[in-house]
């Protein structure tokens, strides 16, 4: 399948970092352990809605909800019109499908809403969005934490490959929320990998919204999404995660630790592949962050060639999907 369209939008203001506080007990106990987990000293969160004229610690756990909205509205919209005319009149026209995926699925219980409607467009499907690309064929919502936007793709390649539909639209979303980033990163680490990880770094959660436009119509990304591979602790990966396929021209990670897929995927006797880490390159975003190597692609001057981009989950298994780009 092609991406046909994408935007993707962040918070403007700056980062705040996460000071824990004995009125957050298990919050501040669950940052502490999530520290352990990434051999971190520190977390910073970039949030929509934060201002500073709000207590920094209390302003990162309850921001105004309404800029994340907002910002929904605005990337589905910028999304749309980076079609051509003609497109867009095809895509309103057409069999569309349209996919809502974000990590925590209701978390409504953790923003401070005042709207039942509000509410309703966060924990499940914005209907207003619906609407904007004209879907009366089926709409759905996926919650995966980090490999929610994954399994979106990989349920709009099986439409689109059957010819259910002509356009899949996908809008995903990551809400930062303390506590929720802490308690899934919270992981016990084994003697092995606290041994071999000597870095100490500060993590980052940025807060991200996006808008995805799928079709079979050829345009400059073309998306292939691979399959689930589970987690075998007597083997390597091979040639998935070292990039060693004769196409494979840059590899994306998308994992937070540098546990040992990182490091198979990283590993300098393999492949002479271009690999980048893209939560340290721009900051973790959930289920967002494997869609960061599009954003790559677009920032740099590159040739056209083949990118795999690794999404690993928290038990040792990745998805992983490949994207055909041509030069800019």
């Amino acid at each position: 399948m092609y991406l046909s369209s994408f935007s993707m939008t962040e918070p403007e203001g700056r980062v705040y970092m996460y000071a824990p506080c004995w009125l957050n007990v298990w919050e501040s106990h669950m940052y502490n352990r999530s520290l352990k987990s990434t051999r971190s000293n520190g977390w910073g969160f970039k949030r929509f809605g934060t201002s500073s004229d709000i207590y920094a610690s209390e302003m990162i756990r309850t921001p105004h909800y309404t800029n994340y909205i907002v910002a929904m509205e605005e990337v589905s919209e910028a999304a749309l019109h980076n079609l051509s005319a003609k497109e867009r009149m095809l895509l309103m026209k057409s069999r569309t499908a349209f996919i809502y995926a974000d990590s925590w699925g209701e978390s409504s219980s953790f923003e401070n809403i005042s709207s039942a409607l509000h509410q309703a467009m966060i924990d499940t499907l914005p209907k207003n969005l619906i609407k904007k690309f004209s879907v009366k064929d089926f709409s759905c919502k996926i919650r995966g934490e980090k490999q929610s936007l994954v399994q979106a793709m990989r349920l709009a390649q099986d439409y689109l490959d059957w010819d259910i539909f002509d356009f899949v639209v996908i809008c995903a979303a990551y809400r930062a929320v303390p506590v929720l980033v802490f308690s899934e990163e919270d992981l016990p680490v084994n003697k092995k990998e606290k041994a071999q990880e000597q870095d100490i770094k500060i993590n980052l959660s940025v807060e991200r919204v996006g808008c995805f436009i799928f079709s079979q119509r050829e345009s400059a990304l073309e998306i292939n999404t691979g399959q689930y591979v589970l987690h075998n602790k007597d083997r390597e990966s091979g040639g998935i995660l070292s990039g060693a396929d004769n196409d494979i021209d840059l590899m994306c990670f998308s994992g937070l630790r540098r546990n040992r897929l990182w490091r198979e995927a990283f590993s300098e006797n393999k492949r002479n592949t271009q690999k980048i880490s893209l939560p340290e390159r721009y900051g973790g975003s959930g289920c967002l962050t494997p869609a960061l190597s599009w954003i790559y692609l677009q920032q740099h001057r590159v040739a056209g060639g083949k990118m795999r981009t690794v999404v690993p989950d928290n038990f040792g298994g990745y998805h992983y999907f490949d994207t055909r780009y041509q030069g800019n």
